[in-house]
């Protein structure tokens, strides 16, 4: 009988902008779903990371960051349950073309289980933003072309499931269109589409309203969809549910809402 874990991941691209009270209410949804694993996007070196309420410090209680060759400039980085699990291997990929600042990127990660050996991948991406130029989306074709040899690289060296998830920048109402997107659903599974218990609910809403001390409190509901997750086909994973947190703490903390998968996996 094969083994098989639980598995609960977070996702979301966690704002490059100040002033940071926003990172605690981060901080405490991570907590409180006591996620296995966390995909950001936006965790600026500048900001997310050096602020006196950077993110990474506030979860290294229980989270490690896997490590990249370029450290603290690493936009998308995946952190996991240190006591929970070991890093088999790992890696980072800055896409080609236009890169802002060398945000647009992916991190991946293979993790086992230390109780069970039980094994699986994870990608953290995000792809380019704009949609003012002809070739804007080109970039965006091109970065899901990268991620997609990334992950498929992935499964087939290890025979794992991959779980990927970010800030694709298209979507359902996005005004960069949905292309790109729906390029990698003719490819990958897509999580909100395919798990059992799901949500219609849009992504990405307007910024976050400061209240009267100068700390962002509240938002709008999301007006659009720009962000996403996905697993390769593969037999050892069991998609359970697929929820967009909309509560009014998870609209204070950025201007994307928390994508969180829960999943079972299996292994020999």
């Amino acid at each position: 009988m094969k083994k098989q874990i639980a598995l609960s991941v977070y996702c979301q691209n966690v704002w490059n902008s100040t002033p940071l009270n926003r990172t605690a209410l981060q901080r405490d949804l991570i907590f409180d779903l006591d996620a296995d694993v966390c995909l950001f996007q936006e965790c600026g070196p500048k900001t997310i990371r050096a602020d006196a309420e950077a993110l990474p410090p506030m979860l290294a209680e229980r989270y490690e960051e896997v490590p990249t060759e370029v450290g603290e400039q690493n936009y998308t980085p995946v952190f996991y349950k240190r006591e929970r699990f070991d890093l088999i291997d790992h890696g980072y990929i800055l896409y080609k073309g236009k890169n802002d600042a060398n945000s647009k990127s992916v991190t991946w990660a293979i993790l086992a289980e230390k109780a069970s050996g039980v094994r699986f991948g994870v990608c953290s991406t995000h792809f380019w933003w704009r949609c003012n130029e002809p070739d804007d989306n080109a970039h965006r074709l091109s970065n899901a072309a990268e991620l997609y040899a990334c992950a498929m690289d992935m499964k087939q060296r290890f025979d794992v499931p991959v779980i990927i998830g970010g800030d694709l920048n298209c979507g359902k109402l996005a005004s960069q269109g949905e292309e790109p997107w729906l390029w990698l659903c003719d490819r990958l599974i897509d999580v909100r589409a395919a798990a059992p218990i799901t949500t219609e609910m849009l992504t990405h809403h307007a910024y976050p309203v400061k209240d009267e001390n100068g700390l962002f409190c509240d938002a709008e509901m999301p007006k659009r969809t720009l962000d996403h997750m996905f697993v390769t086909e593969h037999p050892n994973i069991a998609l359970r549910s697929f929820e967009v947190d909309t509560s009014r703490r998870a609209l204070a903390t950025s201007d994307h809402c928390p994508l969180i998968l829960k999943a079972t996996v299996l292994g020999e």
